[in-house]
């Protein structure tokens, strides 16, 4: 799996992992070393937990023999659900815990001045 600094930047990853890192600190009253620990480490590690959001192709991992899509595309998460899309266009509703069989192979970031383009 590429790095999440290879996918999006070092900037932008620091934009993904300063957050959470934050609301771990406020829901679980962890200090901030620990929230920072926790979060890297599941970054590092590729968990769908921590990293899966709208934007991202995630692709069947080569070592998945269990019938699968290869390619999922998060359109939407609602915490443990996610919205994809497959490779064929096709939406469907699945539980995060399917990203598990997945890599993270492309995060389509969005830009901050498209946000407020006229």
């Amino acid at each position: 799996m590429p790095s999440v600094d290879h996918l999006i930047g070092a900037e932008r990853a620091a934009r993904v992992i300063n957050p959470l890192v934050r609301e771990l600190m406020r829901e679980d009253l962890l200090p901030e070393p620990a929230a920072y620990r926790i979060v890297c480490e599941g970054v590092l590690a590729g968990d769908p937990w921590w990293l899966a959001e709208p934007g991202q192709a995630w692709t069947l991992r080569p070592d998945v023999t269990d019938p699968a899509l290869d390619l999922l595309v998060i359109v939407r998460r609602d915490t443990d659900q996610l919205t994809v899309e497959d490779e064929d266009g096709q939406r469907h509703q699945v539980p995060l815990r399917v990203l598990a069989a997945y890599e993270l192979t492309s995060w389509c970031w969005i830009r901050d001045d498209t946000l407020h383009s006229h």
